[in-house]
This record gives structure tokens, sequence and C-alpha cells, in this order.
């Protein structure tokens, strides 16, 4: 009876230190105890994430962290794995490769008064206003009930036009990943010459509109600049061919070129990328960035004189 007795009592112990409860909540990654990452989730060899995540997923054998993940509430268009969070400043480029031409880094915001209803405005205008400053020029154009503000970030003086010259603006914008603007300033018409462009966005030209920068017209270049795509680096530079009548000119990320000899015509790049969606993090596993624009452009075009 004795044994027995002793048989009955040490069951319960063991029962109730056989089954306790696990500890951690085994339905978030983690990268260190106790800190969540981010909303990844995973199950049976697949993984998800909100739009404008970046994942890394490591390899299950590894005995560190399976996986870690950042988020951002960037909407805009970026150029790495993960964002700063500033949509304003627009997607990091990676280094420039070696190629001919001027160093550059130009550009043109808009403000508009009233307020543009719709993806679009092009009119017969006139210069009512510029105002230089150390990096280039803010432009006032008078468009009969419109008032259109450029501000335009230069590498030298603006000499396409002055106050009380009569133009004809164009501008489109489309919201994707974020907003893609494409413009042009041109003498009016009959003459139509254009003496200022530009793009920033995720294509050369607006929809519909291949002719937009005529006489100039643009093909993307890719292969010009070997990259190793990686968790690191998941943008390439690439290059944006300008074609001028017979002339042609390839122009890199932050260079600038001049094309044409009876109208010639100052071509720069301060953005073109292609960006990967996944890439090998070298340890067996990936990382994905979503919500990013697989290409994006900042180009400038000047006009020089005849």
């Amino acid at each position: 009876m004795q044994t027995l007795h002793r048989i009955l009592v040490t069951l319960p112990a063991l029962l109730a230190f056989g089954c306790l409860p696990p500890k951690g909540d085994l339905g978030q990654y983690t990268a260190t105890d106790g800190e969540e990452t981010g909303d990844a989730t995973t199950g049976d060899d697949t993984t998800t994430a909100d739009a404008g995540t970046t994942v890394e997923t490591g390899n299950p054998d590894d005995t560190g962290p399976v996986a870690t993940a950042t988020s951002s509430d960037d909407t805009g268009p970026i150029g790495t794995a993960t964002s700063s969070g500033d949509s304003d400043t627009g997607p990091d480029e990676p280094p420039a490769c070696d190629g001919p031409g001027e160093p550059t880094w130009e550009s043109a915001t808009f403000s508009f008064e009233p307020a543009l209803v719709g993806e679009g405005f092009a009119a017969d205008c006139e210069v009512s206003d510029i105002e230089t400053h150390p990096h280039g020029a803010d432009v006032a154009l008078a468009c009969g009930e419109q008032l259109v503000q450029l501000r335009l970030e230069l590498d030298g003086p603006l000499t396409e036009f002055a106050v009380g010259d009569a133009l004809a603006f164009d501008y489109r914008m489309v919201q994707s990943f974020g907003q893609s603007e494409w413009f042009t300033v041109r003498r009016p018409a009959p003459d139509g010459t254009l003496l200022l462009g530009g793009v920033l966005g995720e294509t050369l030209t607006p929809p519909n509109a291949e002719q937009f920068f005529a006489p100039l017209s643009m093909t993307r270049q890719e292969g010009v600049c070997p990259t190793v795509i990686d968790c690191d680096n998941m943008s390439e530079t690439i290059g944006v061919e300008f074609t001028h009548g017979d002339e042609t000119a390839l122009v890199l990320a932050l260079h600038s070129l001049v094309i044409g000899e009876s109208a010639p015509y100052r071509v720069g790049a301060s953005i073109a990328r292609k960006h990967y969606d996944e890439a090998q993090d070298g340890q067996g596993g990936f990382c994905q960035s979503f919500d990013i624009p697989e290409y994006y452009y900042g180009l400038m075009i000047h006009h020089l004189g005849e």
C-alpha cells in the first residue's frame, strides 16, 4: 500500500511541471527579446506585409532572428529598401557611375492659384516676375485668371526668358505611387520652340504624349551602370538616351550634356534609377519592398539659343 500511495502522490506533481504553458507570442517575429519589429507575419513558407513595408527573411536554420521588418508611412516614391519617412525628399539615388558630362542636380516645383482641378494645365502666359536666388530662380506666370509659380533649382543662371515675355506653358500630373509631373515652357505659336522642360516621375513622358518634349525624344537605357543588387542596395543607376534630329546623347544620373548644333539643348538627369522589389540577403534569405515605382526620373532640358 505504501508503494501505491507514493505513485499517487508523485503523478500529480509530474503533471504539474510537465504542462507549463509556452512563453512568448509565437505568432510574431521579433528581432530582439520582447521587441516587435513590424507587422510581418508568416506561416507555411509564405511572408506577407503591409504596403510600404520592407521585409528581410532569414534562413530558417539560423539560430538568430528569422526576420526583421521596417515600415514607413511614406507613400511617395523611395529608392532604397527602407525609407526615412519624409515624402518630400524623393527617392534616394544610388551612386552615379562614371560618365561624360557635367554634374547636375536640377529640379522644378510648382504652385497654382487657384489650385488646379484635374491632372493638367496648358495656357498662353506672360512672365510677370523673376526672383533669382543662389541656386536658381522663382518664376511667376500670369495665365489669364490662373497664376503659376515655378521654383527652379538650377546649375546656372536662367537665360531662356525674361520678365514680360509671352510663353506657352504646359503642365501634366498623374498620381500613382506618388505624384509624377512633366512640364514645358515654349515660345508661343506658331514658333513653339521648346525653351525649358522637365520630368519628375515614373515615366519619361506623360501618358499618350510621346512628343511632349519635341524636338527631343528620350528612351530608357539599362545595364549601363553594373550594380550588385542586395538588401543594402535595391536600386540600379540607369541612363536616358536623348535624340535630337540625327544626334543622340546618353545621359547618366547626376550628369548633363549638350546635344544639337544648330539648336543646342543642355539635357541633364538628376535622378535615373531602376528599383528591384526583391533581392537576396546573401545568407539564404531575401528581402522585399513594396509600393516603390520600378523606374523614377528627374530630368531637366534647357534651350541654349540658336
